[in-house]
């Protein structure tokens, strides 16, 4: 399995993914992306912008996430970040049915961690809802830290999670 940029035809692929990742958190009783879910709209603009990826395996997208440069929502957190240095923000993180459990939120966070080296930034932040248990095991299995709780955009709330990568 390998990260990289996704192309024009990714986006139907993608599309399925998020969805897919939206009825598993409501599954789990969550409402993480139930009352503000990840629109076309935005996947599109990420797309535009460069910041789409997906974790490839062959031909087929098992994953797919965004990386940002920053993120305003974590200008202000309940809590501390571990730097206050330049970082990227990794959104939208959501892995296929079919390969859950299989290695790919590994892919995901190795390459955000080395695009964030690539770019200068010391560490990498990412945000999740409290009791999404499964990214909350993944994030701290994958060395990052709670650093508190920070507002998104949607005005939800949601855990910090920071990694250093310098």
């Amino acid at each position: 399995m390998r990260a990289e940029r996704a192309r024009a035809d990714d986006l139907p692929a993608v599309a399925s993914v998020l969805c897919a990742a939206r009825q598993y958190l409501a599954e789990q009783g969550l409402d993480q992306w139930q009352n503000f879910p990840p629109t076309q709209e935005d996947t599109v603009a990420h797309f535009a912008r460069g910041e789409l990826y997906v974790v490839r395996d062959g031909d087929v997208v098992a994953g797919t996430f965004v990386v940002v440069p920053q993120e305003p929502a974590y200008d202000v957190i309940d809590g501390a970040w571990l730097q206050n240095g330049a970082y990227v923000a990794v959104h939208r993180v959501a892995v296929s049915p079919a390969y859950r459990r299989r290695g790919v939120t590994r892919v995901i966070f190795s390459e955000a961690e080395a695009l964030a080296r690539a770019a200068g930034a010391r560490s990498v932040r990412i945000d999740t809802h409290a009791g999404n248990v499964p990214m909350r095991s993944a994030l701290e299995h994958y060395g990052f830290t709670a650093c508190g709780t920070v507002v998104i955009a949607t005005g939800e709330l949601r855990v910090g999670y920071e990694k250093e990568v310098v």
